[in-house]
C-alpha cells in the first residue's frame, strides 16, 4: 500500500519548492539517490504543481516526504 502524502497544489506549490531547493543549496548529497540527475530534472519540473508532485514521488524517500511535509505544515 502506498504512503499518502500532502498534497502538491496551488495552495503548497511554494513552500515545497522554497523546501527543495533549500535542501539543494545546503545538502549536496540531497535527495540521496542520484542528486545531480535530480538536481537537473526538478529545473526542468518545477514548473506547476502536478510536475513538481511527480518530481517528488520519483526522488524523495520516507523520511524525505515526512521532512517536507512537517516543513511545509509549518508554514501554513
Amino acid at each position: 500500500m502506498k504512503t499518502r502524502h500532502i498534497q502538491i497544489d496551488a495552495d503548497t506549490f511554494e513552500a515545497v519548492k522554497a523546501y527543495v531547493q533549500r535542501q539543494f543549496d545546503t545538502l549536496s548529497w540531497w535527495p540521496t539517490e542520484g542528486p545531480e540527475q535530480a538536481k537537473n530534472e526538478y529545473k526542468v519540473m518545477c514548473s506547476n504543481p502536478a510536475q513538481l508532485a511527480h518530481w517528488c514521488e520519483k526522488w524523495l524517500n520516507g523520511g524525505q516526504w515526512r521532512q517536507l511535509e512537517n516543513d511545509v505544515r509549518k508554514k501554513l
